[in-house]
This record gives structure tokens, sequence and C-alpha cells, in this order.
């Protein structure tokens, strides 16, 4: 057995409930371990001979590029890399994926994530992508984002790598009139801060997985993707009613980074903020 450590580089990110690893092999061992949340990996290079093993006797040979694997939570594995390789890591608490089952009101003997392994998962591709584009930006889409990927990938899980779980139709209930008046309140009063998908969930008195969906329903947009929308409008109220520099802009419309807001704003504008600015000049 080869006794080098495969690991040549490793980057972290974490959010409430979620975490990410990205990571380079060279050929190597992995020994036998386990981890508490559950593990998703998803392969970023040409991929490289070896395998996957658990202890349970399920086995896997050979990752290719957006090749997928699920560990569940606690379950030992080990590995062998063969080459050179490139993967990320995500790690995603349990509770979680128990939380979006209650929420469905899953049916069946239980929720249990089980091992599996795919040459390629579209959801988890996404997700797993959005999230290395986070860390690679040092979290510039803030909390409500990296939460809300989260939940996405907490519902696949119990979707699509439960055993022995049925889902009803669908949620029940929804955004009221007066809920969704809190919230744009609230998203209103706080937009500059980073703000969390529990936070706006509790001003709606629901849980996350339940208001993230019925915000949708009701809005026909997320929640970050309205609050970047509310963020963009405050912009522009800046740009055509003060003489701030674009930086004073950029930070009192809640954007952390002069050079994400300038993307998102020509994003949903068509146009930078400069020149948005100047178009309303005399």
């Amino acid at each position: 057995m080869n006794h080098l450590s495969p690991v040549v580089l490793k980057r972290d990110a974490a959010w409430d409930g979620i975490k990410l690893s990205h990571y380079r092999f060279q050929a190597g061992d992995l020994p036998e371990h386990h981890h508490k949340d559950h593990l998703i990996t998803l392969a970023l290079g040409e991929g490289c001979g070896g395998e996957i093993r658990t202890a349970s006797g399920f086995r896997t040979r050979g990752q290719t590029r957006g090749s997928i694997c699920v560990i569940p939570s606690g379950q030992p594995f080990a590995a062998t890399l063969e080459g050179a390789s490139e993967h990320l890591a995500i790690y995603l608490e349990p509770s979680l994926v128990l939380r979006a089952a209650s929420e469905s009101h899953a049916t069946g003997r239980g929720v249990e994530v089980v091992e599996a392994c795919s040459p390629s998962d579209p959801v988890i591709s996404s997700v797993g992508l959005a999230l290395f584009a986070e860390l690679e930006s040092e979290g510039l889409s803030g909390r409500l984002y990296a939460e809300s990927l989260a939940n996405i990938l907490a519902v696949h899980l119990l979707r699509h790598y439960t055993a022995s779980v049925g889902l009803s139709p669908g949620f029940t209930g929804g955004l009221s009139a007066q809920k969704l008046r809190r919230v744009l309140a609230s998203i209103a009063d706080n937009y500059e801060s980073d703000l969390s998908l529990a936070e706006l969930a509790r001003v709606a008195g629901m849980s996350t997985f339940h208001f993230a969906r019925e915000f949708k329903r009701t809005t026909g947009t997320t929640p970050h993707q309205y609050l970047i929308k509310f963020r963009v409008e405050r912009a522009k109220a800046l740009l055509t009613g003060s003489e701030l520099p674009l930086v004073e802009v950029s930070f009192r419309s809640g954007f952390s980074h002069q050079s994400h807001f300038t993307r998102l704003f020509r994003r949903l504008t068509g146009t930078t903020p400069q020149s948005y600015r100047l178009m309303f000049q005399p």
C-alpha cells in the first residue's frame, strides 16, 4: 500500500449547515475514515484510476469529470488514487435532510441516505460549482445564497439518494399577504447586512425549507435573487440622486465589493453603474 498522503492542496469554506473543500490529489491512499456530515464528491478534472471502498462493501472504480459520489454520514470509507486528480467535497449536515423530509411529509421507514456514485448529476454539479465560485470569491454572494444552495442539495438528496422514503405531492401552506409584507419590509430594513435564509424565515414564522419554496411561489423569484434586485434598485436611486463615488454607492447598496456590484448591476440592467449615472445627467 502507498503510504504517501495524496493531498496536494486543500481549501475550505463553510456556511450554516454546509461546508466545501477543494482538493488536489496525487497518487496515494486515503485511509479509512468517516465524517459526521453527508459527503458528496464532485470530480473537477479528467479523473484518474482508483477506487472508493465503504465499510458496507460498496465499491466504485474510476472518476471522470462531473462524476459524483454520495457517502452517508458516519459511513467509514477509504480510497486509493492512482494519479493526479481534482475534486470538490461537499459536507451537508444530516439535520438539513431530516428537516427537508419533515417539511415534505416524507413517509416510509425513515430517511436513510445511501451510498451512490454516478457519471453525472446536474443538480449536484451546479450546486458544487456555485459553492466553488463562492469559495473563489470569498463569499461575495453572502449567507442567503449559500444557505439556499444547501436547501436545494438537501431536498435533492432526499428525493434521489435515500432509501424507503416517499414524498407527498408537495409542501402545504404558503406566504400570506401579511407574511410577505413582513419579509419584504425586513429585507428593505436590512438589505445592507449579510441576511440569512433563517432570519427571513423567522420573520415569516416558517421553516427555512417551507419559506424558500413559498417565497418563490409567491414572488416568482428566490429570496437571494429578490435581495440582489432590491440592492440594484437602491443603487439606481443613489446613482441618479447623489454624487457619491461608485465605491460608496456599492457599499450603501449592500454589496461587499465594487467589482461584484458592477457585475450584478450590469447583469440586471444591461449597463455599468457609471454608464447608468451618465444617462441621467443633464
